[in-house]
């Protein structure tokens, strides 16, 4: 019985193919812009005093969302499994003055400048439904620096 000659192994190189790998890894690592936020979410960060900073400052609004009167919490008659305070009445506090109702406060809002920073301080036991009108109110002002604040404080 005759043997065949073994066939020499053929084997890929390895290095080149990991150097080309690396360079591609690198390029797009270089060439890479990322995509720019949609919406902006400002911080309140100190701000520097020199000559790039403008003298007059712009005084932030403090809107600070109370709970005048509990009311009751029952079973919403159109959805049972839903509850809804049924009596309930919030005091929205803007500045030195405090509002009892949401028109008061979109006159007082449309007032203002429009880049008067606004900031919606909620305090203890409000909830989504109560925020969300102010915030509805504050953005058909016309205000576009809108931050939320929370609040540890019992009242």
């Amino acid at each position: 019985m005759r043997q065949r000659p073994e066939a020499p192994e053929d084997r890929l190189e390895m290095t080149p193919m990991i150097d080309v790998t690396f360079l591609l890894l690198i390029f797009f690592i270089v060439t890479l812009n990322f995509r720019q936020l949609e919406g902006r979410l400002d911080a309140s960060l100190p701000k520097t005093t020199g000559p790039g900073t403008p003298e007059a400052t712009i005084e932030p609004l403090d809107i600070t969302l109370l709970v005048a009167k509990p009311g009751v919490l029952e079973a919403d008659p159109a959805a049972p499994h839903l509850k809804r305070f049924v009596g309930r009445q919030i005091a929205y506090r803007a500045g030195a003055r405090t509002y009892d109702g949401l028109e008061p406060l979109g006159e007082f809002l449309r007032s203002l400048p429009d880049d008067t920073p606004v900031t919606l301080d909620a305090r203890r036991q409000i909830v989504y439904g109560d925020v969300v009108p102010v915030l509805d109110l504050v953005i058909e002002a016309g205000f576009e620096q809108i931050a939320f604040a929370g609040s540890h404080e019992e009242y």
